[in-house]
């Protein structure tokens, strides 16, 4: 029944590589007769998800090297205990591995995901069912390839077949960066192609949850346009691009609302809640198991050590993750949101006011991620929540304003994020506050405000700055005079540079 269940623990091992676009060398699973039935392909497959989590800590997981900590530890959102400076203060090299791994973990993880592709091409199993998987894989190379673009610019990819199954082919293979148009495209048409053999999230049978879903592809689209659309902007000085992109998260954020298939829940904290996971506004999961290197680490990387549950949990406490004080302060009192920020504690005697009393590196806790009675906060159940469905109706409010102003479309979709952050919000002033916006580059400067405030923590901090051409102005106003343009990307690891003559890092690297 575990077995069953549990389909990141992989029982298959794709493949294995030496370098960082090895070709692949086949293991127990690897030559083309053995994947000759559907369950073979499926289990093929499940191994290829595997690649999401690596060993449990980093990838899509929440250890620093994560995408989680890529994409907040510049920020002022993020602090840690940690020895974090090379990136919390802009003094990170293409030898700082940590901030390489996602780089040489996830390029192979392409090349594996093309190998499996060919090979599944070549197996008669029922049509239906072989689309539906070749879509989940390429869902997964797609969205990879995005989320390596998203930190490091352009990088080589092995997508062709021929090199990705013939090992002197891939020893050889010394390729250039791709231009971003080619890039782009190949995510975008990945992606296009894949949603059409999706399943909806609402028809996936329970043991299915956490496979690739039509509405995941949608949202790695989303992600594709918003990310263009800044980068045209703020970067290329294209303005008429930027909007060319602003009508595709238009259009795509209509189709995901219109659709029906997400909805808010009614109650913020109840999105990471143990008791509520599978819920609707989840769009991205990776769920979790009890298990070591399948499960949660979150809570376990935040709570300080003199933290004592009232719930009389027995929680592992690392004492990490921290939210600055300047940034918990941009929240209204009032807003609900704030909540999921620890400021005050019990450590068994009393209640400890982290401002006054705590005597480490000052910050709330950041505590979306909740204590799980069945766990002590390392490897717990809970789901990581990647994406939500939040993000579509921000995104399209966004677009909206960008295209047209701040419309009252636009607006009515701010209000829905707010309603559940303030209480008797019809009439108030949080309402008006919204209501008032008239010009363009007000509504958009408090989009990026009601963003960081909804999703503090969950990956998106980064990006939003960018996007809005601030995650340099930000870090320099914060005293971190070290930051420059180049930061807007991580460098390429200098081992792959090594390793590849032909491959340029980026620009001051």
């Amino acid at each position: 029944m575990k077995t069953k269940n549990i389909f990141f623990s992989s029982l298959f091992l794709i493949a294995a590589y030496s370098c960082s676009l090895e070709n692949e060398t086949y293991d127990q699973l690897g030559s083309d007769n053995v994947m000759t039935t559907e369950n073979d392909v499926k289990a093929a497959v499940t191994g290829i998800y595997h690649e999401l989590r690596g060993g449990g800590w980093d990838r899509y997981n929440c250890a620093w090297g994560s995408l989680l900590t890529m994409q907040i530890g510049c920020t002022d959102e993020c602090d840690c205990n940690w020895v974090w400076d090379k990136q919390l203060d802009f003094l990170w090299t293409a030898e700082t591995t940590d901030l390489g791994q996602f780089y040489t973990g996830l390029v192979p993880a392409v090349t594996k995901a093309t190998s499996l592709l060919e090979r599944m091409r070549k197996i008669s199993i029922s049509a239906p069912i072989k689309r539906r998987y070749m879509a989940e894989v390429r869902c997964l190379r797609a969205m990879w390839a995005y989320d390596l673009y998203d930190l490091y610019g352009t990088v080589p990819l092995i997508t062709d077949p021929d090199i990705a199954l013939d090992p002197q082919k891939a020893q050889s293979y010394m390729p250039e960066r791709p231009s971003i148009e080619w890039y782009v495209n190949f995510i975008d048409t990945e992606l296009k192609e894949a949603e059409e053999n999706l399943k909806p999230a609402s028809l996936l049978a329970a043991s299915e949850y956490g496979r690739m879903t039509k509405g995941i592809a949608q949202m790695y689209m989303l992600k594709l346009y918003m990310h263009e659309a800044g980068q045209e902007r703020h970067y290329r000085n294209d303005e008429g691009k930027a909007m060319m992109w602003w009508n595709r998260v238009d259009s795509i954020t209509e189709v995901m609302i219109k659709d029906g298939e997400y909805s808010l829940q009614k109650d913020y904290m109840s999105i990471w809640s143990p008791s509520n996971q599978r819920n609707s506004e989840v769009i991205f999961p990776i769920p979790n198991f009890p298990e070591g290197g399948l499960g949660n680490c979150f809570l376990a990387h935040a709570l300080p050590a003199d933290y004592v549950s009232q719930n009389g949990i027995a929680l592992t406490k690392w004492g990490g993750f921290l939210v600055p004080w300047d940034f918990y302060d941009t929240y209204d009192p009032k807003d609900k949101r704030r909540n999921a920020l620890l400021a005050t504690y019990w450590n068994g005697k009393k209640m400890v006011d982290r401002r006054t009393e705590y005597t480490g590196k000052p910050g709330a806790v950041p505590m979306k991620y909740q204590e799980n009675p069945s766990t002590t906060g390392q490897w717990d159940a809970s789901e990581y929540v990647i994406n939500r469905y939040a993000e579509v109706i921000l995104a399209r409010a966004e677009a909206l304003n960008e295209i047209y102003g701040p419309t009252q479309e636009a607006k009515d979709l701010v209000h829905e994020i707010r309603e559940r952050a303030f209480d008797n919000y019809k009439g108030s002033k949080y309402e008006k506050e919204i209501n008032d916006i008239t010009d363009k580059d007000a509504f958009r400067a408090h989009l990026l405000k009601e963003r960081s405030w909804e999703f503090c923590w969950e990956g998106m901090r980064r990006p939003d700055l960018i996007r809005h051409g601030e995650l340099i102005s930000n870090a320099i106003a914060r005293g971190k005079l070290m930051a420059e343009p180049k930061h807007i990307l991580y460098a390429i690891p200098q081992s792959v540079i090594y390793e590849n003559p032909n491959l340029k890092n980026n620009e001051g690297f």
